[in-house]
């Protein structure tokens, strides 16, 4: 069964282009314009009113989570040798504006007020911070607002008034309610976690003082920023808060990275047609590399293993990332490295270009790689070859670096110089050459003990086998990454012989049974039979001498012959085979391995090319013992393996009796 991936016509290189776009890319786009994302420092967020709606439950954090939050901002604050402008960074909150409220200070003058959609629990556990600092950090004198420019921001819950004046007035011991109960947990776990650090004083300083810093007024602790992601006034909080808090869907680096790109501020405030145009071409690219990505055989080619991004076009922003860290050392330190790193690295460019040329220049870059990525896919050679780097361990951000040579020249050729290295590699082991002791031909010297650079091989004269044949009438094949990478896969003997010897009664007859019925010849042979029935009526596992002597008959009478170590467990003697099938019938005749490998094929599993040829004998000429695998069959297979890898291995030397002319 052909088990090989046809392209894609539908996949093509993606191009912006200035034109009226389908009406359905309103729909997908509009929501994130005018969503607007971007890093508020906590000092930021003084003086601001909150409110939390009926929909979401109370506090509930524990002590394992406050004392993890508390950890992480002192760990930071006494960092030595911050950089300028470093700061440490909180999981996103999600907010929308809501109805302006009047203050008590300054009534006349309403602000604006921001419902939580998500973000809560940290908030609070802020709030409940600062309350706590306000009580035993300043004098009784002092106000927080006179020590530090603003007010601690308030919260607001909707439909628990009691709550509302417990957390501006926090009492321990509190069991009115469960919200009053967790809150003045959280106040004690605070309180108990300063008086364990020692001296209290410099502790509370070093934590205050980072968290009121502000990108004008900074300090010499650093900042701790938010990640704040504005929802526009139209969209429904409760479908938002649904989808990250009951689905467990948190916001993503391109769910933020998005909104980022697309708010309007980014084409002016008061965006004309031609800027409305832009937002819908770039949410049309975003869609279409999307959905482009949604393809398995793409997404599996690209990657080395499983990856479970909710978003795959994130894949794309993560390269892009990573070869700017090649490129700057000290990005780390910007941009941190948990899980929205990447949202901070566009944030932190964007913000550093009033202009916003960054939008058309970054999203032009995003689609250039991506292009580039698209481009190795449809490629019937640099598919296989940038495949086999990817399992190998090469870095899709260092496989681009090939189109940004000063001249581009080959790709091809600057492939292959890669995959050759990958066979020399001395921390996997070295292709080698060797001369037949008897005579004098030099051969391909790569055995089973090195288990690793036998897989390297096998995989790559896979590749050629499918580069070799691949023209059809659809296209072009090509080798199913997927398949491959979700499989576990072993080195199999071709010959019957194994390095685990039939031990078990039941291992031994199911042996007999496939050599009864893969061994036509046997039926002429009625002494062998014989035995073989008196065997089985003996059920004595422990007469392993006799099954042993039936064995070698069987397998001298199927034309297998007895190889030597060096000659088993060569290159020749060698294929890729699933696990499953391969400890399925062990030892098996070569016969019976056949059988089984044609069943399966047949049945749709994938069978890798080079093994499929080898037990069909696709490279025996004679075509005289298709059922059985001797001494010339290891050297033609592995005069084949020498043939199709020649642009990658080293130089093959002359046969020692060719030297001697």
């Amino acid at each position: 069964m052909l088990y090989y991936i046809v392209v894609q016509e539908s996949l093509k290189p993606t191009t912006f282009q200035t034109q009226t776009l389908p009406n359905q890319l309103h729909a997908t786009a509009l929501c994130f314009m005018e969503n607007a994302v971007r890093l508020y420092s906590i000092g930021e967020l003084l003086g601001k009113d909150f409110f939390i709606p009926s929909y979401q439950r109370g506090y509930r954090w524990d002590k394992q989570q406050v004392v993890d939050l508390l950890n992480d901002i002192s760990e930071f604050a006494n960092k030595k040798n911050k950089n300028p402008g470093e700061f440490y960074c909180l999981q996103p909150i999600v907010v929308r504006p809501c109805a302006e409220v009047a203050t008590a200070t300054e009534p006349g003058y309403p602000k604006q007020s921001w419902e939580i959609v998500d973000g809560q629990q940290r908030l609070t556990t802020l709030k409940i911070l600062f309350l706590y600092l306000t009580r035993v950090h300043l004098p009784q004198d002092e106000s927080f607002a006179s020590a530090y420019g603003n007010d601690v921001f308030t919260l607001r819950y909707e439909t628990r008034n009691d709550t509302n004046r417990f957390l501006e007035h926090i009492s321990e011991g509190n069991e009115d309610s469960i919200d009053s109960h967790y809150i003045s947990q959280a106040y004690t776990y605070i309180r108990e976690w300063f008086e364990s650090r020692g001296p209290q004083r410099p502790a509370r300083d070093t934590i205050i003082g980072t968290l009121v810093g502000t990108p004008e007024h900074p300090n010499v602790q650093g900042m701790v920023k938010v990640i704040w992601y504005e929802l526009a006034k139209e969209e429904n909080p409760i479908e938002s808060f649904t989808r990250i808090n009951l689905g467990k869907i948190p916001l993503t680096n391109a769910e933020l990275i998005k909104a980022l790109f697309l708010q309007t501020r980014n084409f002016g405030q008061d965006a004309n047609e031609l800027g409305k145009l832009q937002q819908l071409e770039i949410a049309g690219e975003w869609d279409r590399i999307e959905n482009a990505l949604q393809n398995d055989d793409l997404w599996w080619f690209l990657n080395k293993g499983a990856n479970n991004a909710s978003a795959r076009i994130e894949f794309v922003f993560e390269v892009i990332r990573q070869q700017e860290r090649q490129k700057d050392p000290e990005l780390d330190k910007k941009t941190g490295t948990d899980g929205h790193a990447t949202f901070r690295f566009y944030y932190l460019r964007a913000n550093a270009d009033p202009s916003h040329e960054f939008i058309k220049q970054e999203w032009g870059k995003v689609v250039t790689r991506f292009n580039q990525m698209l481009e190795w896919y449809l490629h019937p050679e640099w598919y296989h070859y940038v495949g086999f780097l990817i399992h190998c361990g090469e870095r899709v951000e260092d496989l681009l670096a090939l189109y940004d040579a000063p001249t581009k020249g080959d790709i091809t050729k600057r492939l292959k110089a890669k995959i050759a290295a990958k066979l020399v590699d001395k921390s996997v082991g070295v292709v080698e050459w060797a001369h037949d002791a008897k005579d004098g031909e030099a051969y391909l010297n790569v055995s089973y003990d090195n288990r690793e650079l036998v897989r390297r091989v096998l995989l790559l004269f896979n590749l050629q086998e499918v580069i070799r044949q691949r023209h059809s009438s659809l296209g072009f094949t090509r080798f199913p990454f997927k398949a491959f990478k979700l499989e576990k896969w072993d080195i199999e003997h071709i010959d019957s012989s194994s390095e685990n010897p039939l031990i078990v009664l039941q291992d031994q007859l199911s042996w007999l049974d496939a050599a009864l019925h893969d061994l036509p010849q046997l039926s002429n042979h009625a002494d062998l039979v014989q035995r073989i029935e008196d065997f089985r009526a003996a059920q004595k596992s422990e007469d392993r001498e006799e099954f042993q002597d039936i064995q070698q008959d069987i397998i001298k009478l199927a034309g297998e012959e007895a190889n030597d170590e060096l000659t088993k467990n060569n290159i020749g003697n060698l294929t890729l085979l699933d696990a499953s099938t391969n400890r399925s019938y062990g030892n098996a005749l070569f016969v019976t391995k056949r059988r089984i490998i044609i069943e399966n094929d047949g049945a749709g599993n994938f069978i890798p090319p080079a093994t499929k040829n080898a037990f069909l004998k696709y490279h025996d000429k004679k075509g005289i013992h298709r059922t059985s695998w001797g001494i010339d069959d290891i050297r033609a297979h592995r005069n084949q393996i020498a043939t199709e890898l020649h642009d990658f291995l080293p130089t093959k030397p002359t046969n020692k009796q060719d030297e001697k002319v």
